[in-house]
C-alpha cells in the first residue's frame, strides 16, 4: 500500500473534441515548443483553449527531434516516412528503404548508441497470407538527415505489431520489446552496448504468454523504481490473455515474473495498452483499447499490490468500441491527464492529488554524431522520486502499445503530497542528476548540463555511486569506459568523499576514474 498518497476521487472524462475545435486527435507531442502539448500532426494547442488546425500533413505517429535543431520531427510506420520539421513548421523528408512499404504495424524510436542522434527501430510485421513475418529494421541516425542500415540488425522475423523500448536493466543503453501476433512468443532485444541486440526474451521471463500480442507498455508498476511490462494479447477463447510481467531486480539478474492478468477481465480483442496516473493517486494505472464492435475499452484503477479494479463505466468511459488508439497527455497544463482515443479528446476532472510535471531536453545541439550528448527530446531519460519506502519511476519514450505515443512531458501523480519532492534524474549516457527540493502542482523544464535548481551530484556507469558536491552548479563528466572507481578534479577534492566497493573486482579498479568539473 502507498498510505502517503491515498486518495478517494472521482475521475470523469468528457469528450470535449467539439468543444476544442477538433474533428480528429493524433499524437501527443509539443510541435512548437511552448509548453502546451499538440495533437500532431495537425492541431495545435492554443494554451489548452482551442486547438487550430495546420498545414502539417503526413501520418506521423512517432515523434522526436532526430537533428537536434530544435524543431520536432517524426517516424511515420505504415509507409517508413521520416519527415522533419522547419523553422516555419513545414516538414519535408522520405522513406526509409530495405522494406516493401504498408507491412509494417509499429515501430520505436530509440537512441541505441547513445550517440546523441535518435534511431529508428522499424517493425516488420507481415504481408498476411502473401507472405510470412519481415524482419525487423534497425535504421541508425548517421546525422546530416542520413540513415542506415548497422551490420548487425535484429531478427529472426515475426510477425511484430507494437514497439516499445525501455533501459530496464539499468546499464545505460536501451532495450526493446516487440509484441508479436499469430501465437508467437513477443521477443526482447536485449542492447549488447557495442551496436548489437540479443533476442533474450525466453531467458528473462519475458515472453508475453505466446498469445496474439498487439501491443505492449513499460511501467513501474509497483513503484520499487524498475521498469515493468504490461504485455496486451488479443485472445480468442482459451488462448493466453494479457498479462503483467514484474522486473525482479538486479539480485535477480532482472528477469520477470508473469503476475498474470491481475484483474484485468477477459474479452477477445484487446489491443493496444497505454498507461498513466488518471487520479493522481501516484501509481500507473492501465487504459486498453479493443478492435471488436462486441467488445469496448476499459480503464482499470490501479490499487496497488498487483490488483486493478475496472472503472470504465463510472469514468464515463463506457461504449468506446474498435479502436487502436489510446494514449495520455494533459493538454490543459491543470495536472490531471486527458486522453485521446478513437480520434476522440477526453477531458479529465476530479483528480484531487498533487502532481509534478517534468520535461527534460537534452544537450545535442548538432545533427552529428556527439558520443556522451543527450538527444534534444531526452528519450530514454528516467526520472524517480522516492516518496518512503516507494519511488515513483518514469521515462521519456516514443512508443506505447500499437502506434500510440504518450505526452513526452513526465507526469507524476503524489496524491496528498504538500511536501517538496526530490528529483533523481537518470540521462541516457548513465549521468546521473539530482535536483532537490521541489516544489509539488507545477511544471518543470529541467535541461542536461544546464543550470536547475540545487543539482548537486553525478554518477559513475554501472553502479551509480555519487558524491555530494555544491549546490546550484552544473557538472559534467569526462571520461570513458567501465569505470567503478572516480574522483573530482583538483579544486575539488575537498569534496571529495570514499566509498566501500560490494564489487568483488574492487581492486581492479582502484586507478580508473571519472572527472568532473564544472560547466561555466
Amino acid at each position: 500500500m502507498f498510505p502517503v498518497l491515498a486518495q478517494d476521487a472521482q475521475v470523469r472524462f468528457e469528450d470535449v473534441t467539439a468543444l476544442m475545435g477538433l474533428d480528429v486527435t493524433g499524437s501527443w507531442v509539443d510541435i512548437d515548443n511552448d509548453g502546451w502539448v499538440d495533437l500532431a500532426p495537425r492541431w495545435r494547442n492554443v494554451e489548452g483553449t482551442r486547438f487550430v488546425a495546420t498545414d502539417a500533413g503526413g501520418g506521423g505517429e512517432y515523434w522526436a527531434d532526430l537533428d537536434n535543431d530544435g524543431h520536432m520531427d517524426f517516424f511515420g510506420y505504415a509507409g517508413g516516412a521520416v519527415s522533419f520539421g522547419e523553422a516555419d513548421g513545414s516538414h519535408s523528408g522520405f522513406q526509409l528503404p530495405e522494406r516493401p512499404h504498408g507491412v509494417s504495424d509499429g515501430g520505436v524510436l530509440l537512441d541505441f548508441d547513445n550517440d546523441g542522434l535518435v534511431d529508428v527501430w522499424w517493425a516488420g510485421y507481415e504481408n498476411w497470407p502473401v507472405a510470412g513475418a519481415y524482419p525487423d529494421g534497425l535504421y541508425w541516425n548517421q546525422g546530416s538527415r542520413r540513415f542506415a542500415l548497422p551490420e548487425v540488425a535484429p531478427g529472426p522475423a515475426r510477425p511484430t505489431r507494437g514497439v516499445t523500448a525501455c533501459d530496464f536493466d539499468n546499464d545505460h543503453d536501451v532495450d526493446v520489446y516487440g509484441s508479436n501476433y499469430r501465437l508467437q512468443p513477443n521477443q526482447l532485444w536485449i542492447n549488447d552496448g557495442d551496436g548489437s541486440f540479443t533476442e533474450s526474451a525466453g531467458a528473462y521471463g519475458a515472453l508475453g504468454g505466446g498469445g496474439h500480442s498487439i501491443g505492449s507498455a513499460w511501467g513501474d508498476i509497483d513503484n520499487d523504481g524498475l521498469f515493468d511490462i504490461f504485455a496486451g494479447n488479443f485472445a480468442h477463447p482459451g488462448q493466453p490473455q494479457s498479462r503483467f510481467l514484474r522486473n525482479l531486480g538486479p539480485e535477480n539478474g532482472y528477469r520477470f515474473e508473469d503476475r498474470g492478468p491481475c484483474g484485468v477481465r477477459y474479452q477477445e480483442s484487446y489491443a493496444s495498452p497505454a498507461l498513466g496516473d488518471y487520479d493522481n493517486d501516484g501509481d500507473l494505472d492501465l487504459f486498453f483499447t479493443t478492435v471488436y464492435g462486441g467488445d469496448q475499452v476499459v480503464l482499470y484503477r490501479n490499487d496497488g499490490d498487483w490488483r486493478f479494479t475496472e472503472v470504465t463505466g463510472e469514468a464515463g468511459l463506457g461504449d468506446i468500441r474498435e479502436t487502436y488508439h489510446g494514449s495520455w497527455g494533459d493538454y490543459d497544463n491543470d495536472g490531471d491527464l486527458d486522453l485521446t482515443t478513437k480520434g476522440r479528446l477526453y477531458r479529465s476532472s476530479g483528480a484531487t492529488g498533487h502532481w509534478l510535471k517534468v520535461r527534460l531536453v537534452g544537450n545535442a545541439r548538432s545533427d552529428l554524431p556527439e558520443p556522451g550528448a543527450v538527444n534534444r527530446a531526452a528519450i530514454g531519460a528516467q526520472v524517480r522520486i522516492q516518496l518512503g519506502t516507494r519511488t515513483l519511476t518514469r521515462q521519456v519514450e516514443s512508443a506505447t502499445g500499437r502506434g500510440n505515443m504518450n505526452e513526452q512531458t513526465l507526469h507524476f501523480g503524489l496524491g496528498s503530497r504538500l511536501d517538496p519532492v526530490d528529483l533523481k534524474i537518470t540521462w541516457p549516457n548513465g549521468l546521473l542528476q539530482l535536483v532537490d527540493g521541489i516544489e509539488v502542482d507545477q511544471m518543470l523544464t529541467i535541461g542536461y548540463r544546464m543550470k536547475a535548481p540545487v543539482l548537486r551530484s553525478i554518477a559513475a556507469k554501472p553502479f551509480g555511486f555519487w558524491f555530494d558536491t555544491e549546490p546550484n552548479r552544473t557538472y559534467s563528466i569526462e571520461g570513458s569506459g567501465d569505470l567503478k572507481a572516480w574522483e573530482v578534479l583538483e579544486q575539488f577534492k575537498s569534496t571529495k568523499r570514499s566509498h566501500q566497493f560490494s564489487d568483488p573486482r574492487q581492486e581492479k579498479f582502484q586507478q580508473q576514474y571519472y572527472r568532473a568539473k564544472v560547466v561555466e
